[in-house]
């Protein structure tokens, strides 16, 4: 098959091996201009990937959840096949007892720890999950205690986290979770979440941070990890949102702090158009380079991440995301991913993974923070309750670029068509993820030129008239075929498709 043709027209195709499943037919589609895409080891954009994910913090109130939920949960991240999370905790949720001594020196200060609560137990129990399906983990706090403005009495606000007492805490808690419970799938401490976002005071954003009070907090935390022997953990390089809100974090990190941090991290929640576009690939580029010029380490030692990847289009008054039932937010995100991959982000994890995690900044909340894959909460509508689309392209996307795996990109671009390639390091497993943004469909042919193993083909498309689900629940091939990615692959894409190929089933 190597030297063969395989012509592969969607809506046309006959005579495939299928396999049993819900199916949602796509419609025949006329070809357009032909264009060859070849994915070759001369573009090579990671050599080492880091991964995909999801947020999965620790649950606000575990009584929410629908009778059976958190085996729900469990089942689903077992098919979601992340290689990585982010963790994120408060630290009220542990901290009690605080006794201030009546004075205004906080090296005098003293509090105690609860470890055996049912956020405590909530968060091992991901912990626990994570540490045997060996999945990487980003854990911090939220804010500092006190940021609600209830029940003040740490009074941290003013120096946000380069309160000496953030550190004392941080690394403590560490070196229970890490020390004494053996939790070495912690692998960086988020010091503080987007430090660069001001909200009003007594909001849940860290009001009165600036970049300096941020840094100061780095060094202290640093310091307090190494006190206790927990070098190994890496502080997330900003943690910042937006792209105009982390330049200036990300540039002082390169050129003040680059040796206490383990990688440049941020947040990027962006609008359709920039997605539609590919503008975001290119701006992510231009700040990319921006700090590798001031920090060579970038992409050998540190690395880019993103560390909660989201949509704005759709974002509601009461922060939910209204749009994350549709087809078309499943496709936007694969786009999303493939722009960030091939600007040079080693690993992202998508917000988030269950509506029952987050409420409306309050555990007494009843409204949840609607922007995840499915719903484990009680008392909400069936619909909201199921798998919503981009699951599934999630779950694709983190089958097919592993931990590890080499990324390659196309050797050529479009501004409406984006294409992407992953191998495995024994050239055992691989494929490669396209998205047409465009309004008409286009007619494309790929072929890898790195030797790669297999002789069949499994074959994903996705969009409104075109995905398939088993009898489980999850996504499925839409075909299978025989075939190899040393052959030259030819498919017609529909307008605002999602296209996966693998050698293996993702």
């Amino acid at each position: 098959m190597k030297n063969s043709r395989n012509i592969f027209l969607l809506g046309i195709l006959t005579c495939l091996t299928l396999v049993s499943c819900e199916i949602k037919s796509s419609e025949s589609q006329k070809e357009v201009d032909y264009d060859h895409i070849i994915f070759s080891s001369e573009t090579i954009c990671q050599q080492s990937f880091g991964g995909l994910g999801v947020e999965w913090g620790a649950y606000e109130d575990t009584d929410k959840l629908v009778e059976g939920g958190w085996e729900k949960v469990i089942q689903h991240m077992d098919h979601l096949g992340a290689a990585r999370i982010r963790l994120m905790i408060n630290y009220d949720w542990f901290c009690y007892n605080f006794d201030d001594k009546g004075n205004t020196d906080k090296t005098d200060d003293t509090w105690s720890y609860n470890f055996t609560n049912k956020y405590a137990a909530n968060m091992i129990e991901i912990l626990e999950y994570c540490q045997i399906h060996s999945i990487d983990v980003a854990f911090g706090a939220w804010n500092v205690i006190g940021s609600l403005g209830a029940d003040d009495v740490w009074n941290m606000m003013d120096e946000v986290t380069s309160d000496i007492r953030w550190a004392k805490i941080s690394a403590d808690v560490l070196d229970f979770l890490v020390n004494k419970k053996g939790f070495d799938c912690i692998k960086w401490f988020v010091s503080s979440n987007e430090p660069n976002y001001k909200g009003a005071q007594g909001s849940s954003k860290n009001y009165n941070n600036t970049y300096e009070i941020w840094e100061q907090g780095v060094k202290n935390v640093r310091q307090a990890l190494d006190d206790y022997g927990l070098n190994k953990i890496t502080i997330v390089g900003g943690d910042t949102t937006g792209f105009a809100g982390s330049q200036e974090y990300l540039l002082n990190i390169a050129k003040n702090i680059n040796d206490k941090v383990g990688d440049y991290g941020v947040h990027l929640y962006l609008s359709n158009i920039v997605i539609d576009r590919g503008e975001m690939q290119a701006t992510i580029k231009g700040l990319y380079n921006q700090v590798k010029a001031i920090d060579p380490g970038l992409g050998v030692v540190r690395q880019a991440n993103i560390w909660e990847a989201g949509l704005l289009d759709g974002k509601t008054t009461s922060d939910c995301q209204s749009l994350i039932t549709t087809t078309n937010y499943a496709v936007r995100m694969t786009d999303y991913t493939i722009q960030s991959l091939m600007s040079g982000i080693n690993g992202i994890t998508y917000w988030d993974f269950d509506d029952a995690m987050h409420f409306m900044y309050s555990a007494t909340a009843t409204t949840p923070k609607e922007w995840g894959m499915f719903s484990s909460l009680a008392n909400v509508k069936s619909d909201k309750q199921e798998l919503r689309p981009w699951y599934h392209t999630s779950s694709l996307l983190c089958h097919m670029m592993k931990k590890g795996n080499v990324i390659i990109n196309p050797d050529s671009q479009e501004k409406t068509f984006r294409s992407i390639a992953t191998i495995s390091k024994d050239q055992k497993q691989g494929g490669f993820v396209a998205v047409n943004a465009g309004t008409k469909a286009v007619t494309k042919s790929f072929t890898f030129t790195p030797e790669i193993e297999g002789d069949k083909l499994y074959i994903y498309i996705f969009n409104e008239e075109g995905y398939r689900l088993g009898e489980d629940g999850y996504i499925v091939p839409n075909y299978v075929i025989d075939g190899s990615l040393n052959s030259e692959f030819s498919v017609t894409i529909p307008k605002t498709t999602a296209l996966f190929v693998s050698n293996t089933r993702l």
